[in-house]
């Protein structure tokens, strides 16, 4: 299909712009007007100080025995403070006084926290006269004892906003005696404020023995496992197992193992119980013993269990089915058909029945053995009402624990809580009194905002409408320290979920205020209608957009809270009343799909650090990068096609898969250990919809040995997912170059059956991949691609052999410029390598993809650098797996399945001539330029799909029109579906300009002419 569009632009900020008409072109001439102006562009009320980062200043992943201190840098344009997990009560804290804006100070690094002076930060608790003062967090003995590094909770940290979670706070008196809580401190930081949280209760020392169950009394197993003998009423041909269990905090990311094991061991006959891991449940059965095959496994996904509450878990077998029940709800099932064979094993708690492996920490109540298995509704009863049993018909084996010692917990009376944050101008202060008797599980809150800039809050209301919805009053938060507003499981007139989603949430926000300025003001959305792709803008009342960012942060793994999108901003007013919408965008933006880049926390999932999810649409996840490494070893991690299914008859609007995992640069130290991040700063510049853009900055290495910036982008887009990442490593210190630059791969269960790489001329080579091939083995040696570029490898006809159910297709990389200076020599052109990873399950082999150090070269030394472009691409085998719009890719795919030739089509066709009159070209793929002029004219020679257009340096909100010249006639895109809703403006506040972005539809144009022109109307017309 050929496309032939003209583009009208506008920019935010007052006013309205020319009007986008719905459907097709409309020459120039012919487009109305709106009625509203557009206003001359003035200063909005921003700073170029209105940021924040959140960042570790010695890195978060570590290895085993590095001894650096974990501190928690929070920077703004305003303040820093930073926080050692294992000093909380000596912080450090000043105010910043230069005029770094956003991008300036993530280039600084950490240099300006280097500068704060030590601080008197004190949370205490006072009990019967005595002082207690929270000196650590549990994060600091994680550390110490080699477990994993989990608590500090990431909540949120983007543009404005960082919200982070200390978790265990030690509390001690003077004279070192330790008060036991379950306590935490928040720290919730905007640009020009803090706020500080401490959110505490008596807590239990758990230890093995008698404690309080889900009714009644229980048991704790944690330092020693507890045995039951064996006894006929535990064995039965068909049976259900049932039991409550809760997971202690303060061992839930310890927790690993069996929770109740009869039987030996997975491989004995009549092995039966559940096991943990991760916060996943697995329920096991043996039938016939020895190998794996006998072995029967219903599982849970991970972050099943919740830390500290009472979860029912059920498993039984009817002699046909097993399966697994977790608070009454059927998770897995397994059909088997065996005899099962009845065993004459101990019934272990916490640890396997044969005394092997470590404690499973846990606490337990209500174990159940019946002889039949029960009703999904007679287990669903059970578990909403652990004290009433209604049919006790076929139970043969029941223990509640109710004997034994008598279980007392803690209990306060007369108890003061406070916080105190003190530096050279302000003494912040804040207390609480509990008089009353404070018992185990009540949580106290003690809260102090710390303003930085003096503001009036009296003089402000907001107040926010949904259609269909009545929105409960916007709250001003202290714990926030903003206006929140908050959104419960709206109603819809449209389907929401994994479909379409082709429609818009949007939420009208009035603001009442006496003065102009930026409110800090939140939207908290519970159950988004597609969580995996969302993306929030800020417009007028109009729906037009206004460039005023929105951070986009969101969850998805706690239980507790459910899916969520947290949107802040900083709202401008005025003298008055001002309104806006903020619109939030799923699937579609006008009639292309939309793109996002969210942090999204992973709190709940079992990783607390920061992870980006990108998207293209909403039917999944596109693109992960775990930037702190709190899950993984590697930067890159899910990759996801667009639009891709099982053949015709699979699930459209689903998830996909394109081979897990890659990475940026690893190299090892002298003792063979990866040099993992340090110090990596992050700045969200833009979340999309049409064009996203994040930097990150850092370093590599405890010695910070190799300086590290790059920039990470994707597009709005209907063919296939495409994600930028552009790389500068500058070598501070000598280190050995035996690892690699870039990689794709580490996928498990992929099977690559054939490789091709070629340049900007075409293949330079294609091989059939052998099966069989080992872990490790290196199939194509180190090789440097000739010519010139762009240079690309392909994976042609590649899959994944675990999933048969949703789309599975193969990745591709174009490398679109290379250039590295190493030991006072340029080399110009990249080298490659291609090692064996895991086998798939049927032996077909794996490869994965390096991007390694020219050959040669086994030294980086201080002085050189290594720069380069690649674009991370995946794709459907053949065309039936696509179900996308695009019939100009489709026909490609039908006459190329599986083919290099897709890959080397997007390298040569995205490598754009682009010539500029009125500006200067900063970047060819994605476009990128710099205005000079009012009126812009650019000149395309090549693109494949939606390509983004991006300028920037606009001196208005509104009233810009990019047009095609077609035949010398001026023809304008329409791209709108609701209205405005196909362009993306960002605001610049160092410059106060516009940045306006589209996405050009250049199927099929060889050559194609646009052009950008400020049209305004009303008093600015009248002004000109």
């Amino acid at each position: 299909m050929k496309f032939n569009y003209k583009v009208c632009v506008v920019v935010v900020g007052c006013g309205v712009g020319v009007g986008y008409l719905l459907g097709g072109f409309i020459p120039r001439d012919e487009v109305k007007s709106p009625e509203e102006t557009t206003e001359e562009a003035k200063t909005l009320p921003f700073s170029n100080k209105d940021y924040s980062f959140g960042y570790w200043q010695n890195g978060y992943r570590k290895h085993k025995g590095d001894t650096s201190k974990d501190i928690l840098c929070i920077e703004t344009g305003y303040f820093g403070l930073s926080l050692d997990m294992a000093q909380l009560d000596k912080a450090k804290f000043g105010r910043i006084n230069d005029d770094l804006d956003y991008a300036g100070a993530l280039a600084a690094n950490g240099s300006r926290m280097r500068k704060l002076e030590n601080t008197e930060l004190s949370i205490e608790l006072e009990r019967g006269g005595k002082v207690y003062r929270a000196v650590s967090g549990v994060a600091s003995k994680e550390r110490l004892q080699g477990d994993r590094f989990q608590g500090t909770r990431l909540w949120e940290s983007a543009r404005y906003v960082q919200n982070f979670e200390i978790q265990g706070l030690e509390f001690k008196a003077a004279d070192g005696e330790t008060l036991v809580t379950d306590s935490a401190f928040r720290v919730v930081a905007w640009p020009n404020s803090l706020s500080l949280t401490a959110k505490v209760t008596p807590a239990i020392s758990y230890k093995t023995g008698p404690e309080l169950g889900v009714n009644g009394k229980g048991i704790c197993v944690i330092e020693k496992a507890h045995f039951i003998p064996h006894r006929p009423e535990l064995e039965h041909e068909q049976f259900t197992l049932e039991s409550w269990i809760k997971i202690p905090n303060e061992f839930f990311h310890k927790g690993s193992g069996w929770l109740l094991c009869k039987n030996r061991n997975e491989a004995t006959e009549g092995n039966y119980g559940f096991s943990i891991g991760g916060g996943q449940i697995r329920a096991t059965m043996n039938i016939g013993g020895g190998g794996a095959q006998n072995r029967f496994t219903a599982k849970t996904g991970h972050h099943t269990v919740v830390a500290d509450k009472w979860h029912h878990l059920a498993m039984s077998y009817d002699g046909k089915t097993f399966s697994l029940f977790v608070d009454g709800h059927l998770i897995d099932s397994k059909e088997i058909g065996k005899k099962r064979i009845l065993g004459k094993g101990v019934l272990s708690i916490g640890k396997r029945g044969d005394g092997h492996g470590g404690i499973a920490p846990v606490v337990m109540d209500q174990i159940r053995v019946w002889n039949r298995s029960l009703s999904k509704n007679e287990l669903l009863q059970h578990a909403r009402t652990p004290t009433v049993m209604k049919n006790r018909n076929g139970l043969t084996y029941e223990e509640n624990f109710e004997s034994g010692a008598a279980v007392k917990h803690p209990v306060w009376e007369n108890t003061k809580m406070s916080i105190r944050l003190k530096d050279a101008k302000n003494n912040w202060y804040a207390e609480k009194k509990v008089v009353e008797k404070w018992g185990v599980g009540t949580h106290k809150k003690v809260n102090v905002n710390c303003a930085l800039v003096s503001s009036k809050k009296e003089d402000t209301k907001i107040a926010v409408a949904m259609k269909l919805n009545k929105l409960p009053p916007v709250i001003y938060d202290k714990e926030f320290n903003a206006y929140v507003a908050r959104v419960d499981r709206p109603k819809r007139d449209w389907k929401g979920g994994y479909n379409e989603n082709r429609n818009y949430d949007d939420i009208d926000i009035t603001i009442d205020s006496q003065e102009e300025k930026a409110v800090p003001f939140l939207l908290e959305m519970f159950n988004p209608a597609s969580i995996t792709g969302l993306c929030p803008i800020l417009c007028d009342e109009n729906g037009v957009p206004t460039g005023i960012p929105v951070q986009l942060s969101k969850n998805w793994h706690y239980r507790e809270m459910g899916a969520y999108l947290r949107a802040y901003a900083l709202l401008p007013t005025i003298k008055g009343q001002k309104k806006y919408k903020l619109r939030i965008i799923y699937g579609f933006y006008g009639k292309v799909p939309s793109a996002s880049h969210a942090q999204l926390s992973l709190v709940g999932y079992g990783g607390n650090g920061r992870w980006d999810q990108l998207s293209i649409g909403a039917w999944g996840e596109t693109y992960c990068m775990d930037m702190d490494m709190s899950c993984v070893d590697v930067a890159v991690t899910d990759v996801r096609m667009l639009m891709a299914r099982n053949g015709l008859e699979g699930r459209k609007w689903s998830w996909t898969d394109a081979g897990w995992g890659g990475d940026w640069l690893s190299l090892n130290d002298t003792n063979g250990k990866k040099h993992f991040f340090n110090g990596i700063k992050t700045s969200y510049l833009s979340h999309g919809p049409c064009l996203t853009e994040v930097k990150y900055d850092g370093y590599y290495g405890t010695q910070r040995e190799v300086d590290l910036a790059t920039t990470v982008r994707t597009l709005r887009t209907d063919d296939y997912a495409r994600t930028f990442t552009t790389i500068k490593y500058a070598f501070d210190k000598s280190v050995k170059a035996d690892g690699w630059l870039f990689k794709m791969g580490r996928t498990r269960g992929y099977m690559t059956p054939k490789i091709a790489y070629g340049n900007g001329a075409g293949l330079i080579k294609e091989h059939q991949v052998p099966n069989g091939l080992k872990k490790d083995t290196v199939f194509i040696p180190k090789t440097t691609l000739t010519g010139e570029g762009p240079w690309w490898v392909s994976f042609p006809n590649a899959s994944s052999d675990r999933r048969k159910d949703w789309g599975t297709g193969y990745r591709a990389l174009v490398i679109r410029s290379y250039k590295a200076n190493i030991g006072g020599k340029e080399y110009t052109n990249p080298t490659i390598e291609f090692p064996a990873y895991h086998s798939a399950d049927e032996g077909e082999s794996n490869l994965d993809f390096l991007m390694t150090a020219p050959e040669g070269v086994t030294d980086f030394n201080p002085g050189d650098t290594i720069e380069f472009d690649v674009e991370w691409i995946t794709l459907p085998r053949v065309a039936a797996d696509y179900y996308g719009p695009n019939e100009t890719f489709r026909k490609h795919v039908t006459a190329n399945p599986s083919s290099w030739k897709t890959t080397y089509r997007e390298a040569v066709g995205n490598n754009l001539k682009v010539n500029v009159d009125g500006g200067t070209l900063l970047h060819n793929y994605p476009i990128i330029i710099q205005t000079d002029k009012e009126e812009v004219t650019v000149e395309i020679e090549g693109g494949v799909g939606f390509v983004p257009i991006r300028f920037e340096g606009l001196k208005h909100a509104k009233g810009y029109a990019l047009y095609q010249v077609v035949d010398d006639k001026e023809v304008k895109l329409d791209q709108s579906v609701h209205g405005n809703d196909f362009w993306q403006t960002d605001y610049d506040v160092k410059t106060n300009s516009f940045k306006m972005t589209f996405n050009l539809p250049l199927d099929g144009l060889k050559k194609s002419k646009w052009r950008l022109l400020f049209a305004p109307v009303g008093p600015a017309a009248e002004k000109k």
